[in-house]
């Protein structure tokens, strides 16, 4: 895809799907480097972008699904702090099961994006780029 990484991740960027399945306008809610943490515990979510879910008031907890390229579903759940002053939230759910099964290591990209369409409402889709860099 030929991006430049800035930061830990990046997020927000809309993109036209050009997919199959899919149709509408596809947003990348995080493309993140995963940590050590990432791939031991759950994925550490950016709060920036916690809008793209509809958290009901006085919740700390969302679940949705995300396909990945396969078509298999993942039951994910979205997680933040019920007390304290930062929401840190983390993905939990199957996010193990996922990163067990693709293999995932430290800092190999994790992709989720979320593609709103006015027929099938809002679906999320993950993917991973693996770590390319060649150590020299």
């Amino acid at each position: 895809m030929g991006s430049i990484l800035i930061s830990e991740y990046s997020s927000g960027a809309p993109v036209l799907s050009g997919g199959n399945s899919r149709s509408g306008l596809e947003t990348e809610l995080v493309k993140k480097r995963l940590t050590k943490s990432d791939i031991a515990s759950c994925l550490v979510f950016p709060t920036g972008n916690l809008s793209a879910f509809q958290m009901e008031q006085g919740r700390n907890a969302i679940n949705f699904n995300a396909r990945d390229p396969t078509g298999r579903v993942w039951e994910f759940k979205l997680c933040t702090r019920n007390h304290g002053r930062y929401k840190k939230p983390v993905i939990r759910g199957d996010w193990l099961d996922f990163v067990d099964e693709k293999g995932l290591t430290v800092n190999d990209f994790i992709i989720l994006t979320m593609v709103a369409d006015a027929e099938n409402g809002v679906s999320y889709h993950i993917r991973v780029e693996p770590n390319l860099e060649l150590a020299i």
